[in-house]
C-alpha cells in the first residue's frame, strides 16, 4: 500500500515560514538573504501567521534570493532520494526563477551547487525536483530565488525523502526546468543587509587541464611580409633594397650675410633681421676707413618700436669688433655713426 506523504513529512526547518527571526528584524527563522543590491528588496509578509509569504523584489542584479543558514541545512543520512518541492508566484508572466542545492560532506567540504530553472506566471503554482545525494553528501543546503528584473513570492519550501516504492516525480508544471551547468564557481555572491550573516560556503573544485597546441608556422619572406612603419609627418621611413633604414643626421645650421655701409655723423642702421628661429647671433664689424665709428646693437619685438642695448661702443680704425646680443627679441639690427665719412663691414653670423 503506497504512502501518502503530506506536509507532515516536511524536512526543511521552518519551510513554511511560520516562525519569525530572532535574530533578524522582520524576516523568517531559519532564512537567510542572499544576492541582490541596493536596490534589491525582501518583505515578510506575516500579519496573520496563517499564510506567511516573502516578497522578493529585484530589478537591477543578476539574481536575489534566500538561503538556509548553515544550521538549518537538510540532514541526508541515509536517505538518498529527496524530492524538492516549492509553493510560489511569478510578479509577471515568465518568471525566471532557480532553486541552488549545496552538497556539504560530512567534514564540511561544499562541492558545486547543483541548479535548476523555472519558468512561472502570475498564478500561485508549485514546481518539484527529485535530487539523488552522493554517497559522501552528508546535507543540502538550499537557496531559492528570482533571476533578473521581476518580483517573486514563496510561500513554502517543502523536502521529504523517496521511499524505494514511491515514483521519483519530476517537475510538475508545464514548464520543464532545466540544468544550468556551472564550468566554475568564483562566490555565493554577497548577502544584502541581514543582520545575521550566511556564512561563507568554501567550495573545492579541483581543474586538470589538458592540452595540445600544434602551430605551423612558415618562414618569413621581404616580398610576401612586410611592415611599413610611418613618422610624425605621415611619412614612412625609407629604406634600402636591402632592407636597412635610411637615416639624416640632421646637425646645425649655420647662417651668416655680408652688409658693407658708410658711417656718417648721423645715426643710422643695417637692415632689419628676423631672429625668433636663430639659437644664436653675432655681429663683427670692421672699421677699413681713416675715422673711428660707434655701434651698438638695437632690439624690437614688432620691427617698429626700438631700444638699445648698452652704451656705444667704438671701432676704432682697421680693428674688429665683435658684438652680441645679451636679450632677445625677435628683430635685430646694428645702429653706427662716426664723426667723419669711414666705411664699415657688418657681418652678420647665426646657428639654429
Amino acid at each position: 500500500m503506497r504512502r501518502n506523504m503530506t506536509g507532515t513529512f516536511n524536512r526543511v526547518p521552518n519551510g513554511n515560514f511560520l516562525r519569525r527571526s530572532k535574530a533578524q528584524d522582520d524576516f523568517p527563522e531559519s532564512w537567510l538573504q542572499i544576492g541582490g543590491n541596493n536596490e534589491s528588496t525582501w518583505r515578510f509578509i506575516s500579519e496573520s501567521m496563517v499564510n506567511p509569504t516573502l516578497e522578493i523584489n529585484n530589478s537591477t542584479a543578476t539574481r536575489s534570493g534566500i538561503i538556509q543558514t548553515k544550521e538549518a541545512s537538510l540532514s541526508i543520512g541515509k536517505d538518498k532520494e529527496w524530492l524538492f518541492k516549492v509553493n510560489l508566484k511569478g510578479g509577471r508572466p515568465d518568471t525566471q526563477v532557480y532553486i541552488r542545492i549545496y552538497p556539504i560532506s560530512l567534514e564540511g567540504n561544499v562541492s558545486k551547487p547543483i541548479e535548476y530553472y523555472f519558468r512561472i506566471g502570475l498564478k500561485k503554482e508549485q514546481i518539484s525536483q527529485v535530487i539523488s545525494a552522493g554517497y559522501n553528501v552528508a546535507f543540502f543546503r538550499l537557496e531559492i530565488g528570482i533571476m533578473g528584473q521581476g518580483s517573486l513570492d514563496i510561500y513554502k519550501v517543502i523536502a521529504y525523502t523517496l521511499s524505494p516504492g514511491t515514483m521519483k516525480r519530476r517537475v510538475t508544471n508545464n514548464n520543464k526546468a532545466w540544468t544550468h551547468k556551472i564550468e566554475s564557481i568564483n562566490t555565493i555572491e554577497e548577502i544584502k543587509k541581514p543582520i545575521r550573516l550566511a556564512s561563507p560556503i568554501p567550495i573545492q573544485v579541483p581543474v586538470n587541464v589538458h592540452a595540445t597546441v600544434s602551430g605551423d608556422v612558415r618562414n618569413l619572406t621581404p616580398i610576401r611580409d612586410k611592415v611599413q612603419v610611418y613618422g610624425n609627418n605621415q611619412v614612412p621611413i625609407a629604406t634600402s633594397v636591402s632592407g636597412r633604414v635610411q637615416v639624416e643626421i640632421s646637425s646645425h645650421e649655420f647662417y651668416e650675410s655680408l652688409e658693407d655701409v658708410t658711417a656718417t655723423e648721423k645715426m643710422s642702421s643695417t637692415i632689419t633681421r628676423d631672429i625668433s628661429a636663430l639659437h644664436r647671433c653675432s655681429f663683427s664689424v670692421l672699421n677699413f676707413g681713416s675715422d673711428p665709428a660707434f655701434i651698438q646693437i638695437e632690439l624690437s619685438p614688432d620691427g617698429v618700436h626700438w631700444l638699445t642695448e648698452e652704451s656705444l661702443q667704438e671701432v676704432p680704425p682697421g680693428m674688429l669688433a665683435l658684438v652680441c646680443p645679451k636679450n632677445f627679441l625677435r628683430f635685430i639690427r646694428i645702429a653706427y655713426k662716426s664723426e667723419n665719412f669711414t666705411r664699415l663691414r657688418i657681418w652678420v653670423q647665426a646657428q639654429n
